[in-house]
Parts: C-alpha cells; structure tokens; sequence
C-alpha cells in the first residue's frame, strides 16, 4: 500500500474549517505556494539564475526542496537545471559566467557542485562530512574558497556510542573554518584537493575576496554561537603565505567585509559602541594602504546589510528597513553623502545581491497583494523587472485588501500599522478583530504578500470576515533609532499603550466589534500578547507562540545572553525589580481569556521551559488553555507538517471563540 504523507493526512483529514465553502487562501492551501531565494545575475548581465522551492513528498515524509532554474533577463527562455528529490540551493556564477557553482545534499551533507553551462552533469567539488555553510569564487575563476564546520572526531564518536560524551560548556566548539578549492589541482580520487587557511580557533562568519586573488577578508567569532556572530572582527589572509593581518578589532562588531573593486579598501558593516541590541549601524571603509578609516554618512535607520561596491569604486549599496517598506542607499566612499536609491519604492526588498561586475542587481519583491518573484535591476537607476512567475495560479485569486493606517499614542507618538479587511468587506458593518504583534522587539510587519505567512494564516483568517491590525509599536525597526530604543526598561509599558490605542482607533472607525477580539504574537509578539491578557479582558481569545513570561529564567536560560540585558540596561542580579515588574508570568492571576500555547521542544532562543511555565499557571487557575508542542522544531517550525499544524490550530482556535464555529482539534 502507498504510503501517505502526514502532510497529506493533515490537508484532507483533520481540518474541517473550510469543509463546507470554497476557500481561496486555507493554511493548506498556501503552504503548497512555491518561494524564490538566490536571484542572481550573470556578469554579463543577460542571464538570471536562481533556486524556487516547493513542497514534496518523499519517502512518506513532506519535505521543502528547492531547484534551480535559469531564464534571460527578461523572463524569456526559462530552463529548469536541476531535478529529483534533493536540495540544490545557493547558485553562483564564475566570473567568466560559463559554469555555475552550487551546494547540494544529493549524495548526503551539502557540498559543492560545479555546473558547466555548455552541457553535462553536474561535478561533484567536495566531499564534506558536516557540509558547506558558504561559498564564493576567486575574481580569476580559479579558485573557490568556503566556509565547513568541524566535523567531529573519531574520539567524540567513540564517546557517543559509549555513552560517555559529557562535556564542559562552552569550552570546545565546532568553528566555521575557512578553507581553499583550487579547481586546477585534483587529489587521486578525482576531486579537488582542499587546503584550510584559517589557523586560529575562531568561527569564520561572513568573506570576501581581493581583485587580485592574493587576500581574503574575513569576519571571524570566537565561536558560532548567535551572541559571538553579533560581535565579529576582521582581519584578511593571503591565500599563498598564510600572513594574517588586522583590519578590525573593537568591542563591538564588524561584519561582511567586501573588498573595493581596486582592492585598496574594505568596506564593512559595524555596530556602535551602545552594544549589540537596538543601537546605531553605520558602513566603515579600511584603506588597505595605511590603515585609516572612513565612516560613511548616516541613513535613517541605519543599514541592515551591505550589499556591494558600485562599478567605480566611488561608493557602497546598503540595504535597511524603512517603515513598512525597505529602501536602499548609495554611500559615497568619502563620507559625505547618503542618497536613497529607489525612493518611493512600495513592498520590501530581500535578498539582493550585485552580479561580479557591479552592473545589476538581483532580487526578490513582494508587496501586500502581490507575492514574491524574482526581479533584477541595473545599478545605474532602480528599474525592477521581473524575472520570475513561480506561482502563476495565484494571479486570479481575490487577496484580502491592506492599508498602512496611522494613530497617536498616550503620549503623541505616532504609530503605523497594516490594517488588514475582511475579503468581502462591506463599509458600515462591524466585524471581528484581530491584533497580531510581531517579534523582535526590534521586528517590523513590512508589505510582505498577505497570503506568504506561515504561522499565522492572516489571508485565511480575513477570508473568513476578520479584520486583522499589525503595528509597529514603539521598539520597531525601521523608524530610527530614537524609535528602536524607546521600550528600555518598559517592556509592557508603552509598547502596550501604542498596541491598545492602535485597537482604539480601529474601533473608532467603526471596523472592529469590541465584543469580538483576539490577540496573537510569537516570541516577543507571545510576550506582549501573555502581557495583554494578564492586563485587560476586553480579549475573547489569545494564541500565544514562544512567549517569554519570565525575564530572569529567560535571560539565564536562552542562548543570546546580552539580549535582555541590552534591554533592561541591567543584569538581573543588579536589578531584580525590573525584570520582575516585567514579567507576563506575575500577572497570571489576572487571566481569564481561553489561550493557546504553542512551543517548540527544541527552542533554545525562548527555551521550551517558558511556555510550559505559562501552560501550568493557566492549567492550575482553571483557564481554558491548550498547549502544541512542536517536537524538534526551533524558534518557530520548520517541518512543513508542524508549520501545516501550527497555522490550523491558529485558525481554527480563532474561528471557534470570535466566529463560534466548530474547534477543529
């Protein structure tokens, strides 16, 4: 007998929420919509190439797998260049644009593969036990240097199958090295002998080498853990003699160095001296010659990611958010200007990257309406065009409407949010209402499609006649800094009062039932949502995800150890006060809204403990609560089965306590 996927089980037997009427937008349905990552441009700037992933089942079990495909530059002659049931993901093109580097698991961990463009099969480069983390290829094309974790020894696995594998925390890590694929010399077996470069016992973040293939500079940890990435330095290394110099090392950290076209500079991205959590961000330039550095000028938030040198070498692409939306900016090299590249642009940005002569970028764009595709764009002027259809069947589907609505705070600030309506809204008519509260608290809720969300299935829900607000209350990106750190030491404090005027003004308009409301949010979203419920009852129903209920098990517990205490300006030992004041769980007495739980078992970012902590005080006070535990998953799921789960149970727990219908679990 042919054996059925759990997907499949879930998709045709447990739900029955859309049974009875069509449904454009189910959490079944949009899970099966294809994604878009690695768009990238050939140097010649005629060709795209880039991976779509999509839902398989294989073996019984469904799993995401992504191919690669390659088209023209304006969407023309699209070619698939990879098959079967394996992931082939991270496409890059030799700077000649004849062959096209990838990393694939099809004969087990993910390694490096080499696709010539003329024709042939794919050639296998490396034969890694733990895998490829990142690879990049030598400005001449002979060379390919990446990045591998430690694999791990035969003692260890001896230790493993005995049973005596203790260890002493943090005092031995797996590291990121860096090592060199020359593609003209081959070992006896046929593959490409490789050679690490980095010596020191350090985790190799993010590189990038110089014009003339002699140097690679490189942003190292002192491990891979979250916190330590957030405090890298940089030195370079030349690939022939091993010498290793210093480009940058602070208390702070340096990030993505990239080298300028002429190789007299390196750019980077740096964080300031208010630490690691919420402070400013500026691009630096190092002078390879003597050493001085340049700062750039400042944008309005200050720049998430750096993208790339401009073909002259006169300045630097940056990319951050901006509001709702995300903007990029050219840097001049000297210091002195910051110009916005593609002003007015409407919907978010992601994963762009410049092709190797500094001609085009390539991207993905998405906005409320309209779902992520593939685009590229000259660097001379932002001129997108799309290069990708990867979910035709979606253009005819009615999409729920979102505006960007706007209200004052308690104390005049202003506060943005995306207010989603019901699919067949009628004006005048008073529906049910949803307040969803992102993560972070350094998160935005940005013009991503309506219907590309996971966890929370907000399409399906407005299909369903319910309004749905997502602000950006004080503590969001994308507005600055002032903005970013205006929740210090008052977690619960003014971000809910940003968050509960936000539900005022929509039912001042006449949109929302006050009678009817709901709230939800994940890791900080689960936090602010523990701290409404423990605060107002004017809520029906809660789906709380990943909360943290209490700051000092949670600060010493989770693996990015700095977090709160960036937030709280204290350790909790300095302070106890604050972090206790500020703490969901000592307002558990307070609850009487029917909340659902869901956790990952395997969460370490908001370790599982907390939401247990939550599930046990509501259980023993008698509030109708239900707890999802995710086995294996992290912060947030990751098995198309558990985010299929975790969506249906969202849905379904919101229908049954705002629309009365059927719970479905």
């Amino acid at each position: 007998m042919k054996r059925i996927s759990l997907i499949t089980l879930l998709i045709l037997g447990i739900s029955n929420i859309n049974a009875q009427t069509k449904s454009n937008w189910s959490p079944e349905q949009t899970i099966t919509h294809k994604g878009i990552s690695s768009v990238r441009v050939s140097p010649d700037g005629k060709k795209v190439i880039y991976a779509v992933r999509e839902l398989k089942t294989i073996e019984g079990k469904s799993e995401f797998i992504s191919h690669l495909f390659i088209s023209d530059n304006n969407n023309t002659n699209t070619i698939q260049l990879t098959h079967g049931e394996k992931n082939n993901i991270n496409p890059k093109w030799s700077p000649d644009g004849k062959q096209i580097a990838f990393v694939s698991n099809r004969d087990g961990k993910n390694n490096l593969y080499l696709l010539k463009l003329g024709g042939g099969e794919a050639e296998r480069l490396t034969d890694l036990k733990t895998g490829i983390n990142d690879f990049k290829w030598s400005s001449r094309g002979n060379h390919i240097a990446f990045t591998s974790a430690d694999a791990e020894t035969e003692e260890e696995g001896s230790n493993k199958k005995s049973g005596n594998d203790w260890y002493f925390m943090n005092e031995k890590f797996k590291q990121g090295r860096l090592y060199l694929l020359p593609l003209n010399k081959k070992s006896k077996e046929g593959m490409p002998q490789v050679t690490a470069l980095s010596k020191e016992n350090r985790h190799i973040n993010s590189f990038g080498w110089s014009p003339d293939d002699q140097w690679i500079a490189y942003a190292h940890a002192a491990s891979a853990g979250v916190e330590d990435n957030t405090l890298c330095d940089i030195s370079m290394i030349n690939v022939s003699s091993g010498e290793v110099k210093v480009i940058a090392n602070t208390a702070v950290g340096e990030n993505q160095p990239m080298f300028s076209p002429d190789g007299n500079f390196i750019a980077y991205y740096n964080l300031d001296e208010k630490g690691i959590w919420g402070g400013t961000t500026s691009v630096k330039i190092f002078s390879v010659k003597d050493g001085k550095i340049q700062t750039l000028a400042d944008t309005p938030n200050g720049p998430a990611e750096l993208i790339g040198w401009s073909s002259d070498g006169k300045s630097v692409f940056t990319l951050e958010p901006f509001h709702t939306s995300s903007r990029i900016f050219r840097l001049s090299s000297d210091g002195k200007q910051a110009i916005e590249w593609n002003p007015g642009m409407k919907g978010v940005l992601g994963g762009i990257e410049l092709n190797v002569k500094g001609t085009h970028f390539g991207f993905m764009l998405q906005n409320t309406a309209i779902p992520q595709d593939g685009y590229i764009s000259s660097s001379g002027s932002f001129s997108p065009v799309k290069i990708s259809t990867i979910n035709p069947e979606l253009a005819d589907r009615p999409v729920p409407k979102t505006d960007l609505i706007k209200w004052k705070s308690f104390d005049g600030m202003e506060i943005e949010g995306l207010l989603t309506y019901p699919l067949n809204y009628e004006a005048g008519k008073k529906y049910p209402f949803i307040l969803n509260i992102h993560g972070g608290p350094a998160g935005v809720f940005s013009e991503n499609f309506i219907a590309g969300s996971a966890v929370y299935p907000l399409a399906a829900i407005a299909e369903n006649d319910i309004f749905l607000l997502r602000p950006n209350p004080r503590g969001s990106n994308g507005y600055g800094l002032k903005f970013r750190v205006a929740n210090h030491r008052d977690w619960g404090g003014g971000d809910y009062k940003d968050l509960m005027a936000g539900v005022d003004y929509v039912i001042s308009k006449g949109w929302a039932d006050p009678e009817k409301m709901g709230v939800m949010g994940w890791s900080y979203g689960g936090f602010m949502s523990s701290w409404i419920v423990g605060h107002t009852n004017r809520f029906k129903v809660a789906s709380i995800g990943a909360p943290v209920v209490d700051l000092v098990t949670q600060d010493l517990t989770d693996d990015i150890p700095g977090f709160l205490p960036s937030y709280m300006e204290k350790q909790p030992y300095e302070d106890w006060s604050v972090y206790d004041e500020h703490s969901p769980l000592r307002f558990v007495q307070n609850v009487k809204t029917p909340v659902l739980l869901q956790h990952g078992e395997a969460d370490i970012r908001v370790p599982f403990s907390q939401g247990l902590m939550y599930y046990n005080a509501l259980k023993r006070r008698g509030v109708p609560v239900r707890f999802l535990v995710l086995p294996r998953q992290p912060h947030g799921p990751v098995e198309p089965a558990m985010i299929l789960k975790t969506a249906q149970t969202n849905l379904s727990w919101m229908l049954h306590y705002l629309k009365g219908k059927e719970l479905g679990f």
